[in-house]
C-alpha cells in the first residue's frame, strides 16, 4: 500500500511543470476580476469552478497531453511539500485535505497582510460567496471553518520577479533613503549639496524632490531628534559642502543640525510658520539655485494639497528632474502665502495636481489669477492620478525606463524614491500602488509600456511593497 501511494506521488511530481510565482497570482486575480461563479460541476477555461479547481487553474495543472487539469483537496497535496507559516509566500497554498468526516477546502496564500502575520490575503473559490474572490483571512483559516488546513506549495512553482523587480529597500525608512540616494548618486563627486527632510512627517518635506533637482542632490531623511547611522553614512560617502534642512525644530531638532554639521558640511534651515509658507520659502530658494546655474530654466510651478501628501509627492520625479518647485494649496482655498509666491515669482505656467476634491475649483481659479497658462494634472483617486503625472512627466523628458514603484499609503519611500527616479540618469518616471494589490490602471500601465522599463525600482521593503503587489508587477511586466 505505501509503495502504491509512493509511485502516486512520484507520478504526480514528475508531471509537474515550472511556473513563476507572479504568474500564478496573475492567474488566480484574474478569475476574481471576472467573478467566475463557483461550481462543483461546471467548468471554465477548462478547470472546474470550486476551490481545488481554483488552486488548480493558478498552478496551471495538466495533464501530459497538456490538457487542463483539476485536482480534489485531497490530491492537492500530491504535487505539492508540506511547508511552514514562515516559509509561506504568494503562490503557495493552504489546504485542508477532505476526509470522510471533513469537508475540504483550498485558497491560494496572496501575501501576509502586515508583519504581525496573523491575517493573509486569500484567492479562493468561495461556495459561501458564490464565486472567485480575494479576501483577507485569519491564519490559517476562519476558525469557524474548524480545524486541518496547514500549509503546501506546489513543487513546480519558482521564483521569478528578480529578473523584472529591483528592490531598492533598507531596515527602515531612512536606510531606504539612503539606499536611493546611492543608486541615483553613484559618483559622490558629482554631489555640492543635499536636502534634509524628517521621515516622521509629510508636510515641509512636500518641496524637496524640487530643491534637490535645483542643487542637483538626494533628499535625505532623518529622524526628528537623531541623525540615523545610514544617514550619517550615506552624507559621508557623498561629502557634500552644504546640506539644507526642511522645516522648523519641531521637524528637524537643532541636535540633528549640529550632528550634521559634524561631518564638515555647512547647514542651512528653510522653515517657516507652517506647511504652507514652509512650501513657498522652498520654492523660493528652488527658483534661486535653478536660475543661478541655468538661465533658460522654464518658469513653470506645481501646485498640489497640503492636506496629504500622494499628489505631491507623484509629481517629485519630473520636479525634481526639472527644479520646478512645488506649493501647496488648502482643499477649497489658495492660502495668500501660497499667492503671493505665485506672483513673486513670476511663473510661466503651472499644474495644478489632483481633482477638485484636492484643489478646489476656486483654488484652481485663483492660481489662474496669478499664472498665464494653467492646466490640471489628475484622475479619480491618488494612483490614477499618479499615471495622469507619468504621462506628463514622460512629455517633459523623462523616461519609462526604470521606473519606480511606491506605496501611496505612506510617505517616506515616495520621498526619497521620487526624488532620485528623477535625478536618476536617465531620470524616470514613479508609479504608487496600494498595500492590498497593484491598482488595475497601473498594471495595464506597466504591462503595456513593459518593455521600455526593462528593470522596475521598488522602493522600500515589503512592509510598505508587500509580496502580494510585487508578484502582481511582475506579471504585469511580463504581460500576464
Amino acid at each position: 500500500m505505501l509503495l502504491g501511494a509512493a509511485l502516486l506521488l512520484f507520478a504526480q511530481v514528475a508531471e509537474a511543470h515550472a511556473i513563476p510565482r507572479d504568474e500564478v497570482i496573475a492567474r488566480a486575480q484574474r478569475w476574481v476580476d471576472l467573478g467566475v461563479p463557483y461550481s462543483q460541476s461546471s467548468y471554465f477555461e477548462g478547470y472546474r469552478q470550486d476551490c481545488s479547481g481554483f488552486v488548480s487553474m493558478a498552478w496551471r495543472l495538466t495533464w501530459p497531453n497538456g490538457t487542463p487539469r483539476s485536482l480534489a483537496t485531497d490530491t492537492l497535496p500530491g504535487v505539492c511539500i508540506p511547508i511552514t507559516k514562515d516559509d509561506l509566500q504568494p503562490g503557495d497554498a493552504i489546504i485542508r485535505p477532505k476526509t470522510p468526516d471533513c469537508w475540504g477546502h483550498a485558497v491560494i496564500f496572496g501575501g501576509w497582510t502586515s508583519d504581525a502575520r496573523t491575517h493573509y490575503w486569500a484567492l479562493e473559490e468561495s461556495g459561501s460567496h458564490g464565486g472567485a474572490r480575494i479576501r483577507e483571512t485569519p491564519y490559517p483559516f476562519w476558525s469557524s471553518s474548524g480545524g486541518g488546513f496547514a500549509p503546501y506549495r506546489y513543487v513546480g512553482i519558482t521564483e521569478s520577479w528578480a529578473d523584472v523587480l529591483a528592490s531598492i529597500a533598507g531596515a527602515n525608512r531612512y536606510a531606504t533613503a539612503a539606499a536611493a540616494s546611492a543608486r541615483a548618486f553613484a559618483d559622490p563627486s558629482a554631489v555640492d549639496a543635499v536636502v534634509i527632510a524628517t521621515g516622521e512627517a509629510w508636510p515641509d518635506a512636500l518641496g524637496g524632490a524640487s530643491l534637490a533637482g535645483a542643487l542637483g542632490g538626494p533628499v535625505l531623511l532623518t529622524a526628528r531628534d537623531w541623525l540615523p547611522a545610514e544617514i550619517r553614512s550615506e552624507i559621508e560617502r557623498l561629502a557634500p559642502e552644504r546640506a539644507v534642512v526642511l522645516g522648523g525644530e519641531a521637524a528637524v531638532s537643532e541636535g540633528v543640525v549640529r550632528a550634521i554639521e559634524g561631518l564638515g558640511v555647512s547647514v542651512e534651515r528653510i522653515s517657516g510658520p507652517d506647511r504652507y509658507t514652509t512650501s513657498a520659502a522652498v520654492a523660493s530658494a528652488t527658483v534661486a539655485a535653478a536660475t543661478a546655474g541655468d538661465a533658460s530654466w522654464e518658469r513653470v510651478a506645481y501646485v498640489a494639497t497640503g492636506a496629504d501628501f500622494p499628489d505631491a509627492l507623484a509629481v517629485s520625479p519630473v520636479a525634481g528632474f526639472r527644479a520646478r518647485p512645488v506649493l501647496l494649496a488648502e482643499p477649497s482655498t489658495l492660502p495668500t502665502v501660497t499667492a503671493d509666491a505665485l506672483t513673486e515669482l513670476d511663473f510661466d505656467r503651472a499644474f495644478v495636481v489632483g481633482g477638485e476634491s484636492a484643489v478646489s475649483a476656486e483654488a484652481y481659479g485663483a492660481v489662474a489669477q496669478r499664472v498665464p497658462q494653467v492646466s490640471r494634472l489628475s484622475g479619480p483617486d491618488r494612483y490614477r492620478t499618479a499615471l495622469a503625472v507619468v504621462g506628463h512627466g514622460v512629455s517633459t523628458g523623462l523616461t519609462r525606463e526604470g521606473a519606480g514603484l511606491a506605496t501611496g499609503v505612506s510617505f517616506a519611500d515616495a520621498l526619497a524614491g521620487g526624488a532620485a527616479q528623477g535625478l536618476s540618469a536617465p531620470g524616470s518616471v514613479l508609479y504608487l500602488t496600494s498595500d492590498v494589490r497593484l491598482p488595475h490602471a497601473v498594471g495595464v500601465e506597466i504591462g503595456a509600456h513593459r518593455e521600455t522599463i526593462g528593470m522596475m525600482r521598488v522602493y522600500g521593503g515589503v512592509a510598505a511593497v508587500p509580496d502580494a503587489v510585487r508578484v502582481q508587477a511582475a506579471a504585469a511586466m511580463r504581460g500576464w
